[in-house]
């Protein structure tokens, strides 16, 4: 039978590591009697979390302890890292938003630019037709599918499909200058 001693020398073993495994290791005691002991005293049960909570706090202390070692002794995963988590400066920033949009009805057909749906039809028509594009009957005209161009307006080739981030961003910020522009051009001249 098992006394209050043992379970409070697991309580003190699982206050310095907040593993139950290891605590129940080193008193000599199997997981199945801790949850046992858990299920039938809720004061225990009480001071167990407890003791794992404070235990998970010190285990991160001491490896927070060997990160900051590791930095001194100049280690760059170390420094890597307790930059990109403590500096605004050194976080990954987003490249690109994604935008979806969905097809719509438009009077003006023939301006009509390719949405998301028509853009992977086209994907799975690249990969079945050995990259050849087809042309699609669209509400009774013929529209031919292409890749969306760079933001200068070129085509963009096979091989510079991995650099689409770029574009994206290229693409966005174009946008943003034109429509400066067309706001510029919209406003009044106020006279002076």
């Amino acid at each position: 039978m098992v006394d209050d001693k043992t379970k409070q020398k697991f309580l003190k073993e699982l206050e310095k590591s907040g593993n139950v495994y290891l605590s129940c290791l080193k008193v000599g005691i199997g997981r199945s009697t801790l949850y046992r002991w858990k299920e039938t005293d809720v004061d225990f049960k009480k001071l167990a979390d407890k003791s794992t909570y404070r235990g998970r706090e010190n285990i991160c202390d001491i490896a927070e302890h060997a990160l900051l070692l590791n930095v001194k002794e100049k280690k760059m995963d170390a420094i890597k890292y307790v930059l990109s988590h403590n500096s605004q400066r050194y976080q990954q920033k987003q490249t690109s938003n994604v935008v979806i949009l969905h097809k719509t009805t438009s009077k003006d057909t023939d301006k009509q630019q390719p949405h998301m749906e028509d853009l992977l039809e086209l994907a799975d028509k690249i990969f079945k037709d050995n990259n050849e594009i087809e042309t699609e009957r669209v509400k009774g005209k013929y529209l031919k599918m292409e890749i969306p161009t760079k933001a200068d307006g070129t085509i963009i080739r096979e091989d510079e499909l991995l650099n689409y981030e770029t574009y994206i961003d290229e693409w966005y910020k174009k946008k943003k200058i034109d429509e400066a522009k067309r706001v510029k051009e919209s406003e009044p001249i106020t006279p002076i």
